[in-house]
């Protein structure tokens, strides 16, 4: 049966909030899981904008301008692409440590999985920049934000286990104050408007950022029983959900990394490969996908979870059938409405910003072509929205199989479609909208039928007698001393 998920901690919290108040308390429990839900990703894009518009208000050569985006997109979306994988893995890993009262392994899997994520870090920085002509201070930089990025990543997945989301607010509303800072100090009164110094004042924002984090963490997980990698079982117990976090990621990306074979693509300060007249407008589109990741954090954590806890609740203790039943028909109606209500929020989010992005782009240098493409990703947008949460709420149930289809279909299908289009008809933007649409079809479909095999997945796919498995990875850990 499957363990409670670790974000729920949240989400309880949240909806206690959200309950008792009135409107403003529900805006608050809003407030609390955006940034609880996509507070990285979130401050990381408004930075980065800012930062861009910041160094074109100071006349910044277009060079510099350039390199700087190039930069940060590199480390921001190989970032996830190296840890999404792990995120997945580790995050079954601390729900199941959680829930079978072994705390003492969820501290010491988050020292081992970060020493882990920033050696392989460092050995692909130090290969890709082994023959770039840029200066070693930027190279340092980069590199820098690369890895901090990549250890936030992994701190805000096991921030989800924690219960006070005002102190996980205020570490990132204070972080982002301080890059700012920095960045207008060294840019402005100090006179240095280069990329390396915007670099650095991100890099001070986001340390304090990764400072608070692990700070919060270590004070809710005390014990520390030095089992490093013990988490590497799980990378052979579920190898599914470490495929399912890379081709997740993949699919969020992958129509990116195909235009970077078009003829739109450049190469930037002789390191970077990149296509900025499609990146820039999909970068401010995929801006529409996060309401619909907030959403799911206060309805399907709280409202949904509460009839799928009393779905197997009852199973768990031995209720009549009858009764099961009508607790399953319970959590089928609320998923449904829940789904009905965020595709419909997300409906209105779309419109909304294809009137901003129409206003407003062009004010920040977008051609008309630009345009276009935002206005065609930002459409593909809302079905990627409605396809991230079909394949949340397949984890959900723990159908890896069912989500490995999904996730693995899309970024096959977002690479390969933009691929094909934009190598054939000079289309940009067609790709992604048109495998988001295919994805969504599919994960329909997968979900219909997870759905209504949910009776024979629950009594009869699990094995009576459930043994546990010591694995080649454990044994090996205990071989080299690894583990007590």
């Amino acid at each position: 049966m499957r363990k409670e998920n670790v974000m729920a901690g949240i989400g309880f919290q949240l909806k206690r909030l959200y309950d008792k108040s009135g409107f403003f308390g529900q805006l608050r429990a809003y407030g609390y899981s955006a940034i609880t839900a996509v507070g990285p990703m979130f401050l990381s894009i408004l930075l980065i904008t800012a930062s861009r518009e910041w160094l074109l208000y100071l006349n910044v050569g277009a060079s510099e301008v350039n390199i700087y985006m190039a930069a940060v997109q590199y480390t921001f979306i190989f970032s996830q692409l190296l840890t999404g994988g792990f995120l997945f893995t580790i995050s079954r890993f601390v729900a199941d440590q959680t829930f079978l009262e072994k705390e003492e392994n969820v501290l010491s899997s988050l020292y081992g999985l970060i020493s882990l994520i920033v050696v392989i870090g460092l050995v692909i920085s130090v290969l890709f920049y082994m023959g770039s002509p840029l200066p070693f201070s930027y190279k340092l930089v980069t590199y820098l934000y690369f890895t901090q990025l990549s250890v936030i990543w992994i701190l805000s997945m096991y921030v989800s286990a924690l219960k006070d989301y005002k102190k996980i607010v205020t570490s990132y509303v204070l972080g982002t104050l301080v890059a700012a800072f920095f960045i207008w100090l060294l840019t402005s009164p100090l006179g240095h408007p280069t990329a390396t110094s915007v670099f650095i004042g991100l890099n001070l924002g986001f340390f304090v950022i990764l400072i608070r984090l692990f700070r919060d963490i270590h004070h809710y997980f005390q014990v520390n029983n030095r089992n490093y990698f013990y988490f590497l079982v799980y990378l052979e117990k579920y190898p599914l959900l470490f495929l399912i976090g890379t081709a997740y990621y993949f699919g969020l990306y992958g129509h990116n990394l195909a235009t970077w074979f078009s003829d739109r693509a450049i190469i930037v300060g002789e390191t970077y490969l990149m296509a900025p007249y499609y990146d820039t407008p999909v970068f401010y589109a995929y801006l529409s996908v996060l309401p619909s990741l907030v959403l799911f954090m206060v309805t399907l954590e709280t409202t949904f979870y509460t009839s799928y806890k009393k779905y197997y609740g009852r199973i768990l203790n031995g209720y009549p059938f009858q009764d099961i039943q009508t607790a399953k028909r319970e959590m089928f109606r609320v998923l449904s409405s829940e789904l009905l209500f965020m595709a419909q929020v997300q409906m209105l989010v779309t419109f909304i910003f294809l009137f901003l992005g129409v206003r407003l782009l062009p004010f920040l240098g977008m051609t008309q072509n630009q345009i276009d493409i935002f206005i065609i990703v930002v459409l593909g947008s809302w079905f990627l929205s409605l396809v991230i949460t079909i394949f949340l709420i397949l984890l959900y149930f723990d159908e890896r199989r069912a989500a490995i289809q999904l996730t693995g279909f899309y970024a096959v299908t977002s690479f390969l479609v933009t691929l094909s289009l934009v190598l054939l008809f000079d289309l940009y933007g067609v790709g992604m909208f048109l495998s988001a649409i295919l994805a969504f079809m599919w994960g329909a479909r997968l979900l219909i039928r997870s759905l209504n095999d949910i009776d024979y997945t629950t009594f009869c796919s699990q094995p009576i007698v459930y043994q546990e498995v010591t694995t080649k990875t454990e044994m090996f850990l205990r071989r080299i001393g690894s583990l007590s």
